[in-house]
């Protein structure tokens, strides 16, 4: 400690004009010093996107238009999540597992610990916060998966964006799914919020919900 002490202005310096400074103690790292601007371009997840006109970045522009209708169903699925999440966090990663045509939440969740554009996707805005509980976070996607609210409006927005993510390579948009849960839950909304044009996307074998 006294050494640090002694040294802290130096190393300070050091890290900030070169590089990060690792602090050993008793022959191990103990503490890494890191400049502010350096920490900041590493911990903020909007320098992982890698070009503004990148799909995923459209797709978030037209997912949060549509949840933005959806006030009253996100309030209360949030109250419902166990992870300690706001729903539309929980439903963005659903909206992952459909486009990328992923057959369990949990492929999901395992990929958010490392791809930090789908973290971004998702709505976290630094790399540094903590994911929820892996098993908490699959029941949630569960639970929004279930609401006929949500399945309408992320059915809807696809549908009518069906172009756009039928241009972008790396979506593999599972329609099947999306048409198998807008048929178990959606006939119960009132028909106005029903009215949607079938996409024309192919689609394959719908895969369980999980």
């Amino acid at each position: 400690m006294t050494e640090l002490d002694d040294k802290l202005s130096e190393w300070v310096g050091v890290a900030r004009k070169v590089g990060p400074v690792i602090v050993d103690r008793y022959d191990s790292p103990w503490v890494c010093i890191v400049a502010y601007p350096t920490w900041h371009e590493i911990n903020n997840l909007r320098t992982y996107i890698p070009d503004p006109a990148h799909a995923l970045v459209i797709l978030r522009d037209h997912i949060d238009d549509a949840l933005g209708a959806e006030t009253d169903a996100l309030r209360e699925l949030s109250d419902r999540c166990a992870g300690g999440v706001a729903a539309a966090f929980v439903i963005r990663a659903w909206v992952l597992q459909i486009v990328y045509s992923l057959g369990r939440a949990e492929i999901v969740r395992e990929a958010l610990t490392y791809n930090m554009l789908w973290r971004w996707f998702v709505g976290y805005t630094e790399a540094s916060t903590p994911l929820p509980d892996a098993e908490e976070f699959v029941r949630d996607m569960c639970l929004v998966s279930a609401d006929a609210r949500v399945v309408n409006a992320v059915y809807r927005c696809l549908s009518c964006h069906v172009s756009t993510h039928a241009d972008a390579c790396e979506f593999s948009i599972n329609f099947g799914l999306l048409h198998t849960l807008r048929d178990h839950y959606v006939p119960a909304l009132p028909p106005e919020l029903c009215d949607v044009a079938e996409p024309d996307a192919g689609g394959g074998d719908p895969v369980v919900p999980v």
